[in-house]
């Protein structure tokens, strides 16, 4: 759906007004949503994509950000992390319905005292296990407010004194023309397993250089421990060779349309 959809926006001027209205809507603070016309230009979108149009009952679709930033933040200096060893284990069911892990994003800084590694996953895609169409609506509403189909999730490594916790706490990302906050949810599992969606706010406490991180759940939340044991599992081990220097907004920058300016933290 994204080569299409970046296709006609490139040759449909029509389709084209329609996504980029839809982002005023959804992106920029000043602009009002109004919830019917916006869901008259995503059917015009959708019927263009070859997608069954959305009732109201499902158009449950909202702005994506929060006021603007008015100001700019320290530059983080990025380093590869030394000592660290992280194994990303993924159901396969997960992998073979087109969500693979693709692309792995490591960052070591300093950040108010504390030592962090910030570690962000990009998935070829976000589709549940029941695969309905509202799965097909929900991909290409990402298209517009996200610019993208990929899933990405971000978690980080923060050591505070003696002690190292992995955090699965949500974050801020800074539109690049407008300055708009985009707020992203925490990405911890808790107890929920693949066939459903979480976004915990955790922080757990561990010991060593050694870290596996499984993915729980459809909509790629995550966890020190293994929610499904009963689904065959796909297991990737992160090196400084397989992966790329950098933070959540530069794995935006790459897989989105829409680009940032900055992002925050509050570790």
């Amino acid at each position: 759906m994204e080569e299409k959809f970046r296709q006609l926006y490139a040759s449909n001027p029509d389709f084209r007004l329609s996504v980029d209205e839809l982002r005023r809507m959804v992106l920029d603070p000043d602009a009002p949503f109004d919830k019917e016309m916006a869901r008259k230009l995503f059917n015009s979108v959708l019927r263009e994509l070859g997608i069954s149009e959305i009732d109201s009952l499902h158009f449950n679709y909202g702005k994506s950000v929060y006021g603007r930033v008015n100001k700019r933040f320290p530059t983080v200096r990025c380093d590869f992390p030394s000592d660290f060893h992280l194994v990303v284990v993924q159901p396969k069911t997960d992998v073979e319905a087109g969500n693979s892990l693709e692309k792995v994003y490591l960052c070591s800084y300093e950040i108010n005292g504390k030592s962090v590694v910030e570690v962000t996953l990009v998935f070829r895609n976000e589709r549940s296990p029941s695969s309905t169409l509202e799965d097909a609506w929900y991909e290409a509403w990402r298209l517009i407010s996200w610019g993208r189909s990929r899933d990405i999730e971000t978690f980080f490594v923060v050591r505070e004194g003696e002690k190292t916790f992995v955090d699965f706490s949500g974050l801020g990302l800074v539109l690049n023309q407008t300055f708009s906050l985009r707020l992203v949810k925490a990405i911890g599992s808790g107890s929920k397993t693949y066939s459903e969606s979480a976004h915990e706010e955790e922080k757990i406490e561990i010991s060593g250089p050694n870290i596996t991180i499984y993915v729980n759940t459809y909509n790629h939340a995550l966890g020190l421990k293994d929610n499904n044991p009963g689904l065959e599992k796909v297991s990737f081990k992160v090196t400084e060779s397989n992966s790329a220097l950098g933070r959540r907004v530069n794995a935006e920058n790459e897989f989105s349309d829409i680009l940032y300016i900055d992002e925050l933290v509050g570790i």
